[in-house]
């Protein structure tokens, strides 16, 4: 039987050595950006500013502690992946075989089945509430077809100069409006009440589950796969990651403090919590008569720039995730052959973003399935658990290199993440097994 072709590399050419110097590090900054867009989406806008409604700035510190620990994940993912010219996936064979692939495609197919159609119903929804005259079905469409093909190109420069521009909108959009809001009255007298940090008196799964509540699972376990793209697959490469999820990580502490602050300002006091995405196309109204018709159109590109960018970051995190799963499946003890390269022109990647495609399309037609809803949320809650369990084992390890390998900090801040994510796992056990005897 003849071998298969090596399908053509996407990656950047790789430099001979990484930069030393900080100016020529930052030139190179891309897969942070990526992950910190495709990490938060409109939930984590509700969850934000739900905070800031309820607590005013008092709980800043909450998503202080869940982005360093998500850090600590995504450094650990990163030197996992440099550790050997390998995939994620590929790595996490040596512990386990098969084991971990098959766990993390089942969560990712969940993942893919329902992620779709709520970021691009929303997106769609958002352009409908800026251009009133364009009918839902042809516009969820465009979105949708927009970011596959963006992705589907095969080109993750493609995906990281878009999001950038995306990213530019949403991060000043949201700096403005905090800014705006703070100057209404009542803002300050808010802010200074609300500054000290409390800890809330309703509980301690309230606490741990606003730490887990900004960020994404998928786009932690992708990012190895956006370096592996930039060519940045040794130890001399460490500093530049670090540096790259350093900003990655401090993009996200902007928005969750500027969403907490928009929330504060404008709903403090109140009694009154977002429950769903239609409240936040309501507060977008109310805000014409604080700061009027700019105000709400800012509010409005904020969200569509915080929801696009996650389609097309979900995607392309989904996409490379699902589909190395897959071939490694298919090819081991074979899968890291050089014909068998993991690449996003992958016979694999392509089939991936079909069935997102269409995944998408059927569940906005249908609805979301009950019983498949608490499923996904129960099994995709341990992706974090069992990641940082694996990062503990196989990091540990003699066969990584001494610059790679765990530090007593690294391992430490890796079990307190296992331990909490772990938790918040069970307690998705607990409520989706509810829900079914419910």
């Amino acid at each position: 039987m003849p071998a298969e072709p090596t399908p053509p590399s996407t990656t950047e050419p790789a430099t001979t050595s990484a930069p030393v110097n900080l100016t020529a590090r930052l030139r190179l900054i891309g897969p942070g950006i990526v992950l910190a867009l495709a990490s938060v989406g409109a939930s984590d806008m509700i969850t934000t500013m739900n905070s800031g409604a309820e607590y005013g700035l008092a709980l800043i510190w909450v998503f202080t502690v869940g982005i360093a620990l998500k850090f600590v994940l995504s450094e650990a993912v990163s030197r996992l992946q440099m550790s050997g010219d390998r995939s994620l996936l590929s790595h996490l064979t040596r512990f386990g075989g098969r084991l971990f692939p098959a766990l993390f495609l089942i969560a990712e197919l969940l993942v893919g089945l329902f992620f779709g159609a709520g970021v691009v119903a929303v997106s769609a929804n958002i352009l409908q509430a800026i251009f009133p005259v364009l009918p839902f079905w042809p516009t969820a469409i465009v979105v949708l077809l927009s970011a596959a093909i963006l992705v589907g190109i095969g080109r993750y420069g493609i995906v990281e100069k878009a999001m950038m521009g995306f990213g530019i909108i949403m991060f000043f959009g949201i700096i403005a409006l905090a800014f705006s809001v703070f100057q209404g009255q009542g803002a300050q007298e808010i802010a200074a009440e609300t500054i000290v940090p409390v800890f809330p008196q309703a509980s301690i799964i309230t606490v741990m589950s606003l730490i887990g509540g900004v960020g994404g699972a998928t786009g932690i376990l992708a990012y190895s796969f956006w370096i592996r793209e930039k060519s940045w697959r040794s130890a001399d490469w460490k500093p530049v990651v670090r540096l790259d999820l350093l900003i990655s990580y401090g993009l996200v502490f902007v928005f969750a403090v500027a969403m907490s602050a928009v929330g504060a300002f404008i709903l403090y006091g109140q009694g009154f919590t977002i429950a769903d995405n239609d409240a936040l196309f309501a507060i977008a109204d109310s805000l014409i008569a604080s700061i009027g018709d700019v105000g709400r159109l800012i509010f409005l590109l904020s969200f569509l720039a915080v929801v696009y960018t996650s389609v097309l970051g979900g995607f392309s995190g989904i996409a490379y995730v699902t589909a190395d799963c897959i071939r490694v499946l298919r090819r081991y003890p074979h899968q890291d052959e050089a014909r068998f390269e993991m690449a996003a022109t992958s016979i694999e990647f392509r089939v991936v973003l079909v069935y997102l495609s269409v995944a998408t399309l059927i569940i906005m037609g249908l609805g979301r399935p009950v019983t498949l809803v608490l499923v996904y949320a129960a099994i995709s809650a341990f992706i974090l658990p069992v990641l940082a369990l694996a990062l503990l084992v196989i990091l540990n390890r003699s066969s990584v290199p001494v610059s790679l390998r765990n530090s007593w900090w690294s391992n430490v801040l890796l079990a307190v993440c296992l331990g909490l994510f772990g938790f918040l796992a069970v307690l998705q056990v607990i409520e989706s097994v509810s829900g079914f005897v419910g």
